[in-house]
């Protein structure tokens, strides 16, 4: 039976976690009202981003109030944490894909599902959505690749898309270092 400090902790998480996500989707909708306001998307383009931030605001906002709720396994904080995490690799996957696959600057977005594992302090968590990233980025930048051939090369597009796994692996284990340290005194 877990101690009540431990229920806290991830219950305590799991509600910071969504509150700093509302910030995330702000900003983002933010852009989008900049971006639009200079016509540097399309229309088109403005609704499909309206509606992942709205998806994206929608599961955030579930998972707020189910964590505001008193359960009674910190495995249901857990959950809410990667639940937070599946929705936010399918959100930057999908805005990676719309902002030109590998020239996309959306990549750095990958830190957020990152950052999130790092807090259930895990090594599992940690490695797995750095693998979901690294799955996610790859599909969305080489179905960007093909669905408009002629944008790049291939090796620009194998070279760009090993490049960002490996990143992201990194991170994962610096991450791992930073949120997991051992014991060694200096």
């Amino acid at each position: 039976m877990p101690g009540k400090t431990e229920i806290k902790f991830y219950q305590t998480n799991a509600q910071h976690i969504s509150r700093l996500h509302f910030l995330y989707i702000a900003a983002y909708i933010g852009s989008i009202v900049v971006f639009d306001m200079w016509n540097l998307i399309a229309r088109e383009a403005v609704g499909q981003r309206w509606m992942a931030a709205a998806l994206l605001l929608l599961a955030n906002t579930i998972g707020w109030y189910v964590a505001r709720m008193k359960l009674p396994n910190p495995g249901f904080y857990k959950s809410i944490v990667l639940t937070l995490i599946t929705f936010d690799v399918l959100f930057v996957a999908t805005n990676v894909y719309w902002e030109r696959g590998m020239a996309s600057l959306a990549v750095a977005q990958f830190a957020v599902p990152l950052l999130l594992a790092a807090s259930l302090k895990s090594r599992g968590a940690l490695l797995g959505t750095a693998t979901l990233c690294a799955g996610a980025y790859s599909v969305s930048a080489v179905r960007y690749f093909f669905d408009n051939y002629g944008e790049g090369y291939r090796v620009q597009l194998y070279g760009t898309v090993g490049f960002h796994v490996a990143l992201f692996f990194v991170l994962a284990w610096l991450l791992i270092s930073v949120v997991r340290p051992d014991n060694r005194k200096p």
